[in-house]
């Protein structure tokens, strides 16, 4: 079944809203962990995962990879112009 772009864009943001929803849990059980280890990686989690959400919602408000995902590829050719892109000179 073909999704339209404005229900895969709806479905992504349901995502990211779902991530940022176990972060702020994750973030509250990291809280009340009497274990000092379990509290980091708790905090160290949530912040993953709030990182996931965003990195999604930046791609849906940009159209573009954010920066610290790109590969090598992509960043040797970014902000480089388009005939550069396509062998010309650089």
């Amino acid at each position: 079944m073909a999704h339209t772009d404005n229900e895969l864009r709806d479905t992504l943001t349901t995502l990211t809203e779902r991530w940022e929803q176990i972060a702020a849990s994750a973030e509250a059980r990291a809280d009340a962990a009497a274990n000092g280890t379990l509290s980091e990686v708790g905090h160290a989690r949530a912040h993953t995962i709030r990182r996931l959400a965003r990195d999604v919602a930046d791609v849906l408000n940009t159209g573009r990879i954010p920066h610290d995902l790109m590969t090598t590829a992509e960043l040797e050719n970014h902000g480089k112009p388009a005939a550069a892109l396509r062998g010309g000179t650089r």
